[in-house]
């Protein structure tokens, strides 16, 4: 059975958040990210609401509402920090969402299980990386219930097209380090009986 979606009135205002900004394939990566992450960091100890926040605002600095002057991350991790500090959040909790929308894309596995969570979640839907931990009935009740629609193409362009705008920035380094670009078409999520 796949993970249920934190129902607080802040989780469900950060996937407003996600749903006005992002284009459905960005959306459905956001709840995939989530759900992803949380089958795989199944520890009691993770804070749900902090992790799907920072999964549903970790890329919204690729979008035309938010892309700013800094990497996308940086921008995804500022938006998060206002939109949580005007709902009144603690800076602990702030501090959390921040760092693991910054630390999504590092290569090394974080340690804390709210960073892991983003961080594996996002992995396995990029690059596949991780789906074997998945239950076979959990990857595929996932993607029914928040399809891939055209992900992998789509998001290969924004990838490379932030790469070029920041070429200090976390995905100019994941094309210099992995070339992660050739990654997106071949995610095993995406092959025959997936």
């Amino acid at each position: 059975m796949i993970p249920s979606i934190p129902s607080s009135l802040t989780a469900q205002a950060a996937a407003d958040l996600a749903a006005e900004a992002a284009p459905a394939y960005l959306l459905n990566h956001s709840y995939r990210t989530y759900l992803f992450g949380r089958c795989i960091v199944a520890k009691p100890e993770v804070d749900e609401e902090v992790a799907f926040v920072a999964a549903m605002i970790h890329d919204l600095g690729l979008t035309d509402a938010y892309q700013g002057e800094s990497d996308f991350a940086r921008s995804g991790a500022d938006l998060a920090c206002r939109f949580l500090d005007s709902r009144g959040w603690d800076l602990d909790r702030i501090h959390l969402v921040e760092e693991a929308i910054l630390r999504h894309t590092n290569l090394v596995a974080e340690e804390v299980p709210v960073y892991r969570l983003v961080q594996a979640g996002a992995a396995v839907d990029v690059a596949g990386l991780g789906y074997e931990e998945l239950a076979p009935d959990d990857l595929a009740g996932i993607v029914k219930a928040y399809p891939r629609l055209d992900f992998a193409s789509t998001m290969r362009t924004r990838f490379l097209e932030e790469a070029r705008r920041h070429p200090e920035g976390a995905f100019a380094h994941l094309e210099r380090v992995v070339t992660l670009s050739d990654r997106f078409g071949a995610n095993p999520i995406d092959g025959p009986g997936a």
